[in-house]
C-alpha cells in the first residue's frame, strides 16, 4: 500500500471528497460544502509530500513534474478510483486528491445517464461551491470569489444541457419548467458523493442550470462560529428571525444549524417549507415535516397557511417573497410560535424596507408595527474568501429591545446602527463583524473593504482596532464615485 493511501482512507472515513497536503500545512480533509477538517496538527515537510508523490507518480509524467507544470492523473485506492492534481515549487510538491464517481452509465439507445457526475466531481476536486451551465458557454465553476471556466468541455447547446439534466429531475419539476417556469429541486444518491440543490432557469438564450453543493451533514455551531447569543435563539419559543445576505451567503447553512440545535434542545413540532429541501434534519427531540415546494404544485402560502393549520412549535420559511407570505409569518409569530425565515437584502434598513414595501404605502405603518412587536433578531451574511483557503461567514447581528421597536414602529429605520451601538446583548454590526475576522487572520483587510457596506466607517473601525490598512496602497479609492 502507497503511503499516501492512509489518508485517503481517512478521508474516506470521515466522509470527506477531498484530502489536500501542502508542505509546511497539516493534512486536511475536505468535506462536501467546502468545510476543512485537519487530519493533525503535524505539519508536512516538503521532502515528505514530495516522497508521496513520487511513490504514485506515472513514468511518463515524471518530466513534467520535474519541471514543476500541474499534473494529473488516477490512482486507485480504498476500494476506490482517486483523481490526483499535483504541482511542485520551490517550497515542494503539494498534492490535492478527490474522489472519483462511478462512470457514467449509457441508456438504451440515448445519452449517457447522469453525466453531470463527472462535472460535479470536478467542482469538489477543485474546491469549488457551484457549477454554473449556460447555453453556449462552456461550463462554470464557483470557486470562492472567482469564477472559472472548464473550456475543454465546449461549448453547451440547448439541447445539450436538457440531455444533460433531464435525468436528474422529478416529473413535476420537469413539466413545470418545460412550461417557462424556473424550477428547483435538491438531489442525493446515485453516484454523487453529496448532496445538491439544483435549480433550472430560462435567459434570453435558452436554458441554464445552476448547482450548488450542500454538505452532507448539517455544520455544528462551533463550525459556523456561531455567538453564544446566536445560538440561544434555538431554544426560543415565539419571535421572527430573519437570516439575511446576498445569495449563496450561507443563511441556509445558518438556518439549518439553528434548526439542529432546537431539534436536539427540544421536544415538539417542527415544519420546514423550502423551495429546496437542502439538508435533512436527523432524529432528534421534534416530530420534524420538511415540505419541498419547489416540486410541489402548491405554492408558498398555500404550503405555509397548511403548515399553520397543523401548529408546529418552529416554522422554518425558505424566504419571505411577498405580503401575503410575511402576513402569514407574523401570524405565526403572533399565535405563539418561533419562524426562522431568510430574506436576500444586504443592509439592516434595506431589510426593514424590504418587508414593509411588500405592502402599499399607507400600509407600511401597520406593518412596520407588526414587526416591531414579532422580530427577536435579525442575522446579516456576508461571505468572505478565507485566508489559506475556504470561505467564512461574517455575521452582523440585531437583537430586538424596546429602543430598537420603537424606532421600527416610528418608521426611523436609519437611526437602528446607532441605538444598536448602545445596546449591549449580543448586537454586532457589519463593521464589528469584519474587523474580527481580520484580528483573527481569517480574511485579508482588503476583502473586508471589498465588502463592507460603508468604506469610510469601516476605515475608520480598522483604525481603531489599530489595524493598519489604507486601501490607497493597493489602488482602491476610499469613496465610491
Amino acid at each position: 500500500m502507497a503511503k499516501i493511501d492512509r489518508f485517503l482512507v481517512l478521508m474516506v472515513d470521515q466522509g470527506g471528497c477531498v484530502v489536500r497536503l501542502g508542505p509546511g500545512e497539516p493534512p486536511v480533509v475536505e468535506l462536501p460544502g467546502g468545510h476543512r477538517v485537519p487530519l493533525s496538527t503535524q505539519e508536512l515537510k516538503g521532502t515528505m509530500v514530495d516522497a508521496l508523490v513520487q511513490e504514485i507518480l506515472p513514468e511518463h509524467l515524471e518530466p513534467a513534474y520535474l519541471r514543476g507544470e500541474k499534473i494529473s492523473f488516477e490512482h486507485p485506492a480504498a476500494g476506490g478510483r482517486f483523481q490526483c492534481l499535483v504541482n511542485r515549487s520551490g517550497l515542494g510538491a503539494r498534492i490535492v486528491a478527490a474522489r472519483m464517481g462511478p462512470p457514467a452509465v449509457a441508456g438504451p439507445g440515448g445519452p449517457p445517464l447522469d453525466r453531470l457526475i463527472p462535472l460535479v466531481y470536478r467542482l469538489l476536486q477543485e474546491g469549488g461551491s457551484d457549477l454554473y451551465l449556460n447555453t453556449d458557454q462552456p461550463p462554470l465553476l464557483r470557486l470562492g470569489s472567482r469564477v472559472e471556466a472548464l473550456a475543454e468541455y465546449g461549448t453547451l447547446s440547448p439541447r445539450r444541457l436538457l440531455e444533460l439534466i433531464q435525468n436528474w429531475v422529478p416529473a413535476k419539476t420537469w413539466e413545470a419548467f418545460q412550461a417557462g417556469q424556473d424550477t428547483e429541486f435538491a438531489r442525493s444518491g446515485s453516484g454523487l458523493p453529496c448532496r445538491l440543490r439544483v435549480s433550472l432557469l430560462h435567459d434570453f438564450g435558452g436554458p441554464a442550470i445552476a448547482v450548488r453543493v450542500i454538505p452532507g451533514a448539517i455544520p455544528g455551531p462551533d463550525t459556523l462560529g456561531l455567538s453564544p447569543a446566536v445560538r440561544r435563539l434555538a431554544g426560543l419559543n415565539k419571535g421572527l428571525v430573519l437570516l439575511t445576505g446576498p445569495m449563496g451567503s450561507g443563511k441556509s447553512t445558518t438556518q439549518a444549524c439553528l434548526l439542529g440545535l432546537a431539534n436536539q434542545l427540544r421536544a415538539g413540532y417542527l415544519i420546514t417549507i423550502q423551495d429546496s429541501i437542502e439538508f435533512e434534519l436527523p432524529e432528534g427531540g421534534c416530530r420534524v415535516l420538511q415540505r419541498e415546494v419547489g416540486c410541489d404544485p402548491a405554492s408558498q402560502k398555500q404550503a405555509i397557511r397548511a403548515a399553520l393549520r397543523q401548529a408546529p412549535d418552529i416554522l422554518a420559511v425558505s424566504e419571505l417573497r411577498d405580503g401575503p407570505t410575511l402576513e402569514l409569518a407574523l401570524q405565526a409569530v403572533q399565535t405563539g410560535r418561533m419562524v426562522l425565515a431568510t430574506l436576500a437584502t444586504a443592509t439592516l434598513e434595506e431589510t426593514l424596507s424590504t418587508l414593509a414595501g411588500f405592502f402599499p404605502f399607507d400600509q407600511r405603518r401597520r406593518v412596520l408595527l407588526k414587526l416591531s412587536e414579532a422580530l427577536t433578531a435579525v442575522l446579516g451574511h456576508t461571505l468572505l474568501p478565507k485566508d489559506g483557503g475556504g470561505q467564512v461567514v461574517a455575521m452582523e447581528t440585531l437583537f430586538n429591545n424596546p429602543q430598537i421597536a420603537q424606532l421600527i414602529r416610528a418608521d426611523k429605520l436609519a437611526q437602528l446602527p446607532s441605538v444598536r451601538k448602545q445596546s449591549r446583548y449580543g448586537q454586532v454590526s457589519h463593521n464589528d463583524a469584519l474587523v474580527a475576522l481580520i484580528r483573527e487572520q481569517a480574511v485579508q483587510p482588503m476583502e473586508a473593504y471589498l465588502r463592507c457596506h460603508d468604506r469610510k466607517s469601516f476605515i475608520a473601525a480598522c483604525h481603531k482596532a489599530e489595524i493598519d490598512f489604507d486601501p490607497r496602497d493597493a489602488g482602491q479609492l476610499v469613496t465610491d464615485i
